[in-house]
C-alpha cells in the first residue's frame, strides 16, 4: 500500500517536471494515475486535482482544466483550516486558464484573493509568482505602462536581487516580459542594454530563453531602424528555435519576423499576417488575434483589398471587444472610421426612447454595400461598431411624410419591433436593435445572413424541385410566426436568404423582420410592400393578417414556371400559361391567390405538404 509519504515523494516529482514544463502529453497520464489512487479524504487531493488542472491547460483542454480546478479549490477550502497555501496556488493557475482564454478581467480577479491567501500561508515565493503572473496577463492585455512599473520593481537587472524570491527561470521570464512591454512603449535603447545582460547571464541549456530574448532584440533594433542588424538577430532566434518547436515559439518568431518585414517598408506582409491569425486563433489566443487581425487589415489596405480589410477589422473588432480590451477596440474602430470614407458611415445621433434599450446613441455602422432595395426601405450590409458584428442595416427614410402620418409609422415600427425582437428561431434573421435620426430615417439593424438570395437562386436556373422543397420549409417557417400572431408583410424571394443546414441542405432563412406586424394592430405601414408580392387588401391599405403572407407565397411558388412574374393578380398570369405547372399545384396556387382574403386558401400545414408531394413527384421524374 502506497504510504502518504510515497505520494507526497511523488507529488513533488510530478510538480518539478510541471515546473520544467516537461511534455504535458507525458504528464498526463502520471498526473491521473496519481489521482487516482489518493483515497478521498487524503490532504493531498487539492495538490493532485491542481496538477491534472495545469497539465490539462498546456494540452488546450482548458474546460477540464477549469474542472480540476474548481474541484481543487472546494477540497482545499473544505479542510480544517483551509489550505491557504494550496489556495493561493489554485487561484494563481486558475487565472492562468483565464488569461490563455483572453480574459483578463477574469484572470485579474482570480489573482486578488490567491495574493490574499498566499500571505495568510506566509508562502513569499507564492507571492512572487503571483505578482509575476499579473505583470504577465497586464502584458497580454497591452498594458504596458502597468507592466513596466510592476517588473522595473521585481525583475531586478544585472547584479541585483529582485525585492521577493523567485525562481532564477521565474525571474529570467519577468525580465523579458520587462523588455517585451518596454519595445511596446519606444524605449529601446534600454531594451537592447537590458538584452545583453540578459544574454550573458543565461544559461547555455536555457535555449527558450535566448530565443525570446533574441526577438526582443530584433524589435529593438527594428525600432531604432537598424533594420541590418534586425536581420541579424533574427537569424540568430531562428538557429535558437526549440528542437521540438511549439506553437508558441513558432507563432512568437513569425510576428517578429512579420514585424521587421512591415517596418522596413518591404511588400505587404499578408501571408505571414494570414499564418499568424490562424496560429493565434488554433491556440485561442484572444488579445493576440486580435492584434494581428488589425496589422492583417493594414496590410490589405495597402494593396487595395478593401473589403478584406474591413472584414479583417470586423473579426479584429469581435476579439477586443469579447476580451473586454476597450483600448485596443477603440483604435480598431479608428482604423475602420478613416478607412471606410465619409459616404460609407451611418452615424445615429439619438436612440428612439425605449427601444433596443437606448443603446444606439452616437452610434455608427461602416456600410460595406447595398443588399438590396424594396419597398420598405434599401438594405445595406453593415459592420456595427459597438461589437464589430456584420448586420443588415435597413434605411427607412420617412422625410417625405407629414408630421401625422410620420408618426403613425414610428409608432407602428415601434410597437411591432418588440414582437419582431422576440422572434428567435433560426429560420428567421433576428432583429437586433431599432434606431432612429430624429427628424430623419428609421434603421432596423439585422442579423446579416450569409448566402445568395431566394431570386438569385431562382436565376441559377435550379430545378422546380428544389425549389418547392425551400418554399414548403418556408411556409412552415410562416405557421411558426403566424402562430406568434405575427405577419412578415413584405415576403419576396429578395427577403429570403439560402443557408445551409448541418448536413449541406439548402435552409432558406427569411430576412426583413423589420417592419413585420402584430396581427390587429393599428398600422401606420399599411401600403409598405414590395409589388407582385403585395396582396390587394394590403395595397387598398386595408387591414393586414397572415393571409397576406401566403399570398406572396403563392406569387413566389407560380414563379418558378413563369419567369418574372408580372404585376397584377395571378388569376390572370395563369391564364396565359397554364399548361406550365403540374395541375393539382396549379389549383392549390390558384387557391392561395384569391383577390378576397376571406376566400384565400391558407392552411399553411397543408400548403406545406402539398409543396412537398409535388417536389417528390417532380423528383422521380427528374425534375
Amino acid at each position: 500500500m502506497t504510504t502518504e509519504a510515497q505520494v507526497e515523494a511523488d507529488l513533488a516529482e510530478l510538480e518539478a517536471d510541471v515546473d520544467k514544463r516537461v511534455d504535458p502529453e507525458i504528464l498526463s497520464p502520471r498526473a491521473s494515475a496519481l489521482l487516482s489512487s489518493l483515497p478521498p479524504d487524503s490532504p493531498q487531493q487539492p495538490r493532485a486535482h491542481r496538477l491534472l488542472g495545469v497539465v490539462l491547460n498546456r494540452l488546450k483542454l482548458d474546460r477540464d482544466a477549469l474542472t480540476e480546478l474548481c474541484e481543487a479549490k472546494a477540497k482545499a477550502e473544505a479542510t480544517s483550516p483551509p489550505n491557504y497555501k494550496e489556495l493561493a496556488r489554485i487561484g494563481r493557475e486558475t487565472a492562468v486558464v483565464y488569461a490563455w482564454r483572453g480574459d483578463d478581467r477574469s484572470a485579474a480577479l482570480e489573482l486578488l484573493p490567491a495574493l490574499a491567501f498566499a500571505c495568510l500561508a506566509g508562502d513569499v515565493p507564492e507571492t512572487a509568482r503571483i505578482i509575476a503572473e499579473y505583470g504577465r496577463i497586464e502584458l497580454e492585455a497591452r498594458r504596458f505602462d502597468n507592466v513596466a512599473l510592476l517588473l522595473r520593481l521585481f525583475a531586478g537587472t544585472a547584479g541585483q536581487k529582485p525585492p521577493l524570491p523567485l525562481p532564477e527561470r521565474e525571474v529570467y521570464r519577468m525580465r523579458i516580459n520587462l523588455c517585451q512591454a518596454l519595445n511596446r512603449l519606444g524605449t529601446h535603447e534600454e531594451v537592447l542594454q537590458r538584452a545583453a545582460e540578459l544574454r550573458g547571464e543565461l544559461p547555455p541549456d536555457a535555449k527558450r530563453l535566448q530565443f525570446l530574448t533574441r526577438l526582443e532584440e530584433v524589435r529593438a533594433l527594428a525600432g531604432l531602424k537598424r533594420f541590418d542588424e534586425a536581420m541579424v538577430a533574427l537569424r540568430q532566434a531562428e538557429e535558437l528555435l526549440p528542437e521540438k518547436e511549439g506553437a508558441f515559439e513558432r507563432s512568437e518568431y513569425l510576428q517578429v519576423e512579420t514585424e521587421l518585414q512591415e517596418q522596413r517598408g518591404g511588400p505587404p506582409a499578408v501571408e505571414s499576417l494570414e499564418a499568424l491569425v490562424d496560429e493565434y486563433s488554433e491556440q485561442r489566443l484572444v488579445v493576440r488575434e486580435a492584434v494581428a487581425r488589425r496589422a492583417l487589415a493594414s496590410a490589405l489596405f495597402k494593396l487595395g483589398k478593401t473589403d478584406a480589410a474591413s472584414e479583417a477589422l470586423a473579426s479584429g473588432l469581435r476579439n477586443a471587444v469579447g476580451a473586454n480590451l476597450v483600448d485596443l477596440a477603440d483604435e480598431i474602430r479608428a482604423d475602420m472610421l478613416k478607412s471606410a470614407g465619409a459616404e460609407h458611415l451611418e452615424e445615429l445621433a439619438k436612440a428612439i426612447d425605449l427601444v433596443g434599450g437606448g443603446s444606439g446613441l452616437d452610434r455608427r455602422f461602416v456600410r460595406l454595400g447595398r443588399l438590396g432595395r424594396g419597398g420598405s426601405g434599401e438594405v445595406h450590409k453593415a459592420i456595427d461598431l459597438r461589437d464589430g458584428r456584420h448586420v443588415a442595416l435597413k434605411k427607412l427614410d420617412l422625410r417625405a411624410y407629414g408630421d401625422d402620418k410620420r408618426k403613425s409609422i414610428i409608432d407602428t415600427i415601434k410597437t411591432e419591433y418588440a414582437a419582431a425582437g422576440r422572434i428567435d428561431d433560426p429560420r428567421f434573421a433576428r432583429v437586433l436593435d431599432l434606431l432612429m435620426v430624429p427628424d430623419g430615417p428609421i434603421y432596423i439593424v439585422q442579423k446579416y445572413i450569409a448566402g445568395p438570395t431566394l431570386r438569385q437562386v431562382y436565376s441559377s436556373g435550379a430545378r422546380p424541385a428544389r425549389l418547392l422543397d425551400m418554399l414548403a420549409q418556408i411556409a412552415d417557417a410562416l405557421g411558426y410566426l403566424h402562430g406568434k400572431n405575427v405577419v412578415h408583410r413584405d415576403l419576396k424571394p429578395e427577403n429570403v436568404i439560402v443557408d445551409h443546414d448541418e448536413s449541406g441542405g439548402d435552409k432558406p432563412v427569411l430576412i426583413d423582420l423589420g417592419i413585420a406586424l402584430v396581427a390587429g394592430r393599428p398600422d401606420g405601414l399599411e401600403r409598405f410592400g414590395t409589388p407582385p408580392y403585395v396582396a390587394p387588401e394590403q395595397l387598398r391599405g386595408e387591414k393586414v393578417d397572415g393571409r397576406a403572407d401566403v399570398y406572396a407565397l403563392g406569387q413566389m411558388i407560380a414563379e418558378i414556371w413563369g419567369g418574372k412574374v408580372p404585376e397584377g393578380f395571378m388569376f390572370r398570369f395563369f391564364g396565359q400559361r397554364p399548361q406550365a405547372m403540374p395541375p393539382a399545384l396549379g389549383r392549390l396556387v390558384r387557391g392561395m391567390l384569391k383577390d378576397d382574403p376571406a376566400r384565400r386558401f391558407c392552411d399553411l400545414k397543408l400548403i406545406a405538404e402539398g409543396l412537398r408531394t409535388e417536389c417528390q413527384q417532380l423528383q422521380r421524374e427528374g425534375t
